[in-house]
């Protein structure tokens, strides 16, 4: 019998990778030691199921390989300009060349409810932001009938986008709220080292630092509101400022200094003010269970313009603006400087924080000067029942998006959260200004990371001396918002 030269090599070659693969071999469904065929037919018989392996293999890999040509990939005479692995035709050399391609291929990830799309080395990225807010309230028990209304509201619709290249990053995005229009954040950062510690220096629109949840985006803060200590206890151009901004953050601490003129909002028809305002936190105890914060803050104003100097403060939630603990007149005001303080602390699922902050406001009434001041507190506290923990970021201080386990929109559960709150605010210093206070019990459903329901039960009591609904009252409102943000 005579055999070719070539098919020799051919069932050398065979036989070469049947030896050279006895695990491969061995992984099969082979039967047991004791009744496996040790002949050559038997050895031949593995040796085509392997090759019939190997053929389905190369088959499946031309078809990617055809897919990617298809879709743009430069053909195999073009490989070498693109920068692909060299392919000699083995199947490592193939594969090696698919892994070099999409090592380089740009990516995009739905992880924050939209698209975020980032080249190959992650150091340039871009995506759409915004969110969406929908609220119902309902109030009652109030002395004055015309308190106690109900209805709904779009209470913020925002887009925008962000983006980085490198060390620089930038974010745009205005609101509809309120029946307006509005710009929110809108500036660009630079993040560099400073006294060796990562930093940020931006310059644009951005919100303030000014206690934890003044600090923190409503997107994240465990209530429909930020508390009064962060709603009222602001310098005049309020809680975003057009300015410069510079940040650093240690390990387990961060400072930040901003100084800024009044918002973009601003008419024009007058004087910017100028504010000057510093924020640091520190975290004495930062484990994988339990963290302790601190912080204070402070800011110093000059007050111009034409925007009001005291601001009156929601007491029930933003729809109802009967509910309002009056401000009152500063007349001839000046200059102002505020500060405050802030303590919380993370255990397991459960979290409660404490702020405390005062405002004064100097100025000059009928040739007199005055110094008057109004001041806030809250303190508040909650946990999650399952599927979640606080979200807490210990690089700014601030409250960050709750991570669901097992979303809804996966087929699970969500997660639950329930919260409390006491807060009250005193501006009686001031001619016209009122005190108020208010109980807040609600839990919050997250469907996943970007949306949740949120349902609140506020029982207030308002003292305003003037205005529309002189004197005390008190009442009871219920609030429900459904919340999406990406």
């Amino acid at each position: 019998m005579m055999i070719s030269v070539a098919g020799t090599r051919r069932w050398t070659a065979v036989i070469a990778l049947a030896l050279a693969t006895p695990s491969l071999a061995r992984a099969q469904d082979a039967p047991p030691p004791d009744k496996a065929d040790t002949s050559m037919t038997g050895l031949f018989q593995l040796i085509e199921r392997q090759s019939q392996r190997i053929a389905a293999l190369e088959a499946r890999l031309a078809a990617i390989e055809g897919g990617r040509v298809a879709g743009g990939v430069p053909a195999a005479t073009d490989r070498r300009a693109a920068g692909a692995a060299p392919d000699d035709g083995t199947l490592e050399a193939r594969l090696a060349r698919l892994e070099a391609e999409q090592a380089g291929r740009s990516r995009v990830s739905w992880s924050k409810g939209a698209p975020e799309f980032a080249n190959a080395d992650g150091k340039a990225r871009f995506r759409p932001r915004g969110r969406f807010f929908v609220d119902a309230s309902s109030t009652g028990g109030s002395e004055h009938a015309s308190r106690n209304v109900a209805g709904t509201e779009l209470r913020s619709a925002r887009l925008g986008v962000e983006g980085r290249h490198g060390a620089l990053g930038y974010v745009a995005e205005g609101e509809f709220a309120g029946n307006a229009v509005a710009w929110k954040s809108a500036y660009a950062a630079l993040d560099h080292r400073l006294f060796g510690q990562a930093s940020e220096f931006s310059v644009g629109h951005r919100l303030n630092e000014r206690g934890l949840d003044g600090s923190s985006s409503t997107a994240n803060t465990p209530f429909q509101t930020r508390n009064l200590v962060g709603a009222v206890i602001m310098p005049q151009r309020g809680s975003f400022g057009l300015g410069l901004m510079q940040k650093i953050h240690g390990e387990g601490w961060h400072a930040a200094l901003q100084v800024t003129g009044n918002s973009l909002d601003n008419p024009g028809d007058g004087n910017d003010g100028l504010t000057y305002a510093a924020r640091a936190h520190w975290n004495p105890l930062r484990t994988d269970t339990a963290t302790i914060h601190l912080g204070a803050w402070a800011f110093h104003e000059h007050i111009r313009g034409t925007a009001r100097v005291l601001r009156s403060a929601a007491i029930a939630g933003p729809f109802n603006d009967h509910l309002r603990i009056g401000g009152g007149r500063a007349p001839g005001a000046g200059s102002g400087e505020g500060y405050g303080v802030e303590l919380a602390g993370m255990a397991g699922p459960f979290w409660a924080y404490g702020e405390w902050g005062r405002r004064n406001v100097r100025g000059t009434e009928g040739g007199v000067d005055y110094r008057r001041h109004h001041d806030a507190h809250a303190l508040s506290f909650g946990g999650l029942l399952a599927g979640a923990v606080p979200a807490y970021s210990a690089r700014t201080g601030t409250w960050g998006r709750v991570k669901v386990a097992s979303p809804v929109t996966a087929g699970g559960g969500g997660a639950w959260e329930w919260k409390v709150r006491y807060e009250a605010a005193d501006f009686r210093e001031f001619p016209g200004g009122g005190q108020g206070n208010g109980w807040t019990v609600g839990t919050n459903w997250y469907l996943n990371d970007w949306s949740r329901l949120m349902l609140e039960a506020v029982r207030w009591r308002i003292d305003n001396p003037t205005g529309a609904y002189p004197g005390a009252d008190r009442g009871h409102t219920v609030n429900l918002r459904f919340q999406l943000t990406f």
